[in-house]
């Protein structure tokens, strides 16, 4: 009878699944070959995870840490090849998850929401966003139930924090959200990142892997969702990210420069990027170097924009390149055969997903010709070159009362703005609200987002929340998606000081 006991416990231990072989630890190895991703050394990512994968196997991080080099091969790369081999890559990770990890361990619901959010950018912006919503839904469910079974495991807030903030923001109709139960807040997002921050600031730094990261969406949230845009600045200078040895801090921190108007700065962080052969090809850096010189009214630009829409085999911002030669032939040989030429190619180049290259493709089917002295002001503007913008402007006045006037307004009204005289902005954001409500261009648009901004910023709630409202009732055909967004970010933001 011992001995038929001793056989039972054997036989039923033989069939229990083998669980406890596995576990899920970010080790020193697990972190270097991270720490070599966000720096974009892929290559050298892939040779270390192999080693990590081998003399550790049973340590299931790597699934995670390997969907990150195909996340970010994909991101950069845009190679739709490429998205059709490795996007088995998801199903598979999950089901070894699944089959091997106890429900008892966190990291388990964690890793399969992390994983579920990459792949979901991934598709999204291979314009598959019926499957990329199914999985960001999924992620946050299981972010979620993580959270509550396990509310003091740190890493559930990292990837919750940038979904709670952009579900009250999120362009989709309020039953989805009561229907599937989502909810969340900027206020939301930024406890959570906060509480991350806080975390690793406790810790030593080998204790917590995501350093780079959770800075990154940290400033994120400040500067396109809280609209905190100065002090999403100041503190991503003073972050772990380092564009001189990373080429996504150097595209992460030149573009929030530029975003604020220093575009010397994003520019000498863009020329001076790591160039050897340990890191993964990165055309956009080449694109965003070149409008930074454009927008400095540099000839440069043209060999850096021609690299990249000669090279670049994703789809993305090719049509914007190409408009932008197109600019660059105006207003360095004010050569409009050349602007037509480079226009042409906007028609079979690229796709129209994002709002640069819908905006391009609109100029392409418009085919009117720019005024070529607004178009440099525009371009000054965007650089943040306020006082060569506005030189270029006092020579402009008798467009004031011609064909241009809506344009000429706009941008009167943008230059005034950004040199704080802000009743000269208002006066001009006016006349384009009133000459452009009808128009199909975004000046009206973004024209009544920035006079709620104006006005939230001197606390002038109601007003703000006029202009915030009366920027969503207009449709234009340029940014509509992007203006919206803000202008409900605005409202979501002031609507506790109108109770």
């Amino acid at each position: 009878m011992r001995v038929l006991i001793v056989l039972v416990c054997i036989f039923c231990h033989n069939l229990l699944p083998a669980q406890s072989e596995y576990s899920y630890s970010y080790t020193e190895e697990s972190r270097m070959v991270y720490k070599n991703i966000i720096d974009l050394k892929l290559e050298l990512a892939r040779t270390q995870l192999d080693q990590f994968q081998r003399s550790d196997s049973k340590n299931l991080s790597w699934l995670h840490i390997a969907n990150y080099i195909d996340f970010f091969e994909l991101f950069i790369s845009e190679e739709r090849d490429q998205f059709e081999k490795l996007k088995k890559h998801q199903g598979q990770r999950l089901d070894v998850l699944d089959k091997h990890l106890s429900n008892n361990n966190p990291y388990k619901r964690f890793a399969k929401a992390e994983i579920k959010l990459q792949w979901a950018l991934t598709k999204a912006k291979f314009g598959q966003t019926y499957k990329a919503a199914r999985d960001i839904y999924g992620a946050y469910k299981q972010l979620e139930d993580n959270r509550a079974d396990f509310p003091d495991f740190i890493y559930n807030y990292k990837s919750l924090s940038i979904i709670h903030s952009l579900i009250e923001t999120a362009d989709m109709p309020g039953i989805i959200k009561y229907v599937f139960n989502l909810d969340g807040s900027i206020e939301l997002g930024l406890e959570e990142i906060e509480k991350v921050l806080d975390y690793k600031k406790d810790v030593a730094e080998e204790a917590y892997i995501f350093l780079e990261e959770t800075d990154a969406i940290y400033a994120y949230i400040l500067f396109y969702q809280a609209n905190r845009q100065q002090e999403a600045w100041r503190f991503i200078s003073e972050s772990s990210l380092d564009p001189s040895t990373s080429l996504l801090s150097t595209f992460l921190t030149s573009k929030l420069a530029m975003r604020t108007g220093q575009n010397d700065l994003g520019l000498d962080f863009l020329s001076n990027r790591p160039d050897s052969e340990a890191y993964a090809t990165f055309e956009y850096l080449d694109y965003q170097e070149g409008l930074c010189l454009l927008r400095k009214l540099d000839s440069r630009c043209v060999p850096k924009l021609e690299n990249f829409v000669n090279n670049f085999k994703g789809q993305h911002y090719i049509k914007e390149a190409y408009q932008k030669l197109a600019w660059a032939s105006l207003i360095f040989e004010n050569d409009t055969l050349g602007y037509y030429n480079h226009l042409s190619q906007i028609g079979s180049h690229g796709q129209s997903l994002v709002d640069g290259d819908k905006q391009a493709s609109k100029e392409f089917q418009r085919k009117q010709l720019p005024q070529i002295g607004l178009l440099k002001v525009r371009l000054l503007f965007d650089g943040g070159y306020y006082t060569r913008a506005a030189e270029e402007l006092s020579a402009l006045q008798e467009l004031e009362n011609s064909k241009y006037a809506l344009e000429y307004h706009y941008r009167l009204g943008r230059v005034e703005d950004k040199r704080d005289n802000r009743k000269r902005a208002l006066y001009h954001y006016g006349r384009t609200i009133e000459l452009g409500k009808g128009s199909d261009k975004y000046f009206a648009c973004n024209a009544a987002l920035k006079t709620g901004l104006i006005y939230e910023g001197q606390n002038q709630w109601h007003s703000a929340e006029k202009y915030y409202k009366y920027c969503r009732t207009l449709y234009p055909d340029e940014y509509k998606n992007s203006l919206h967004q803000k202008a409900k970010s605005g409202q979501e933001r002031i609507k506790k000081f109108l109770k």
